[in-house]
């Protein structure tokens, strides 16, 4: 009996991760990266959009959830975004400066020991697009570009914006691991009464429209984190990140005490 715990322990000690989009919201998902390191939890593949990208490939790079809210409370990190003078956006990203590398030390996906799945998708087709190989760096970059605020990215045949349109919670990539699958989403699903005016009307259907896919999401997850306390954050506010991080991390000490 007491191989057979240890064997389904072990089962639930590994885990795949979807990270989701939302800016500055990021350093909840570092919050419950920690989580996942203190733990000793084994994570077998990693799919991100937006800032789940970055935030993801940096990890996967070895770069622990502590040092990467250090990069991104640094001044050198504010200092990569610069006006653009809508010149194809508002802003833009340094993708050159050292902050960069910092965060994303390595070349390319191929490099990572533990599979990395960046999604964008591709403005000229339309597609969603899911890469496993390439270059880390200009595809979190690319996966990142909220348009119209960042530009998209030209990669390869491929121009690229935000993955995070069309598929807010990449779980696909990850239905190929017999293992927990975990969803973190910084853009809470909530139920709310519209308003009965032509503008709350317009504003629930894009807000709908645009998470629709998180609905789903969130069924082919067996482990769901998130907090309907996101929504006090900015995406945009660079002020907040160690309450975002607590919250994270107490959310996932939550979420997985009822599995593990």
């Amino acid at each position: 009996m007491e191989d057979l715990r240890s064997f389904i322990g072990s089962l639930m000690s590994e885990i795949t991760l979807a990270l989701s989009g939302g800016a500055a919201r990021g350093a909840y998902h570092l919050g419950v990266l920690h989580f996942i390191e203190e733990k000793g939890l084994h994570v077998r593949a990693i799919s991100g959009t937006s800032i789940g990208a970055i935030i993801g490939a940096s990890w996967l790079c070895g770069v622990s959830a502590k040092e990467q809210l250090e990069i991104f409370k640094s001044k050198e990190f504010r200092a990569i975004f610069s006006f653009n003078y809508f010149r194809k956006s508002i802003f833009k990203i340094d993708m050159d400066a050292k902050i960069i590398e910092r965060l994303v030390p390595k070349k390319n996906i191929q490099d990572l020991e533990i599979p990395l799945y960046i999604t964008a998708i591709d403005l000229t087709s339309g597609a969603n697009l899911c890469f496993e190989s390439g270059d880390i760096k200009r595809l979190c970059i690319a996966s990142s570009a909220l348009i119209p605020i960042f530009p998209p990215v030209q990669y390869n045949d491929y121009q690229l914006a935000d993955g995070g349109f069309m598929d807010h919670i990449p779980m696909e990539p990850l239905k190929a691991y017999d293992v927990m699958r975990v969803g973190v989403n910084l853009h809470p699903i909530y139920k709310k009464e519209s308003g009965n005016n032509i503008f709350s009307h317009i504003s629930r259907s894009l807000y709908l429209s645009m998470y629709r896919e998180s609905f789903e999401a969130k069924n082919s997850c067996d482990v769901y984190i998130t907090s309907k306390k996101l929504l006090d954050y900015s995406i945009f506010s660079f002020s907040n990140f160690d309450a975002l991080f607590a919250l994270g991390y107490q959310d996932a000490k939550e979420k997985f005490s009822l599995k593990l």
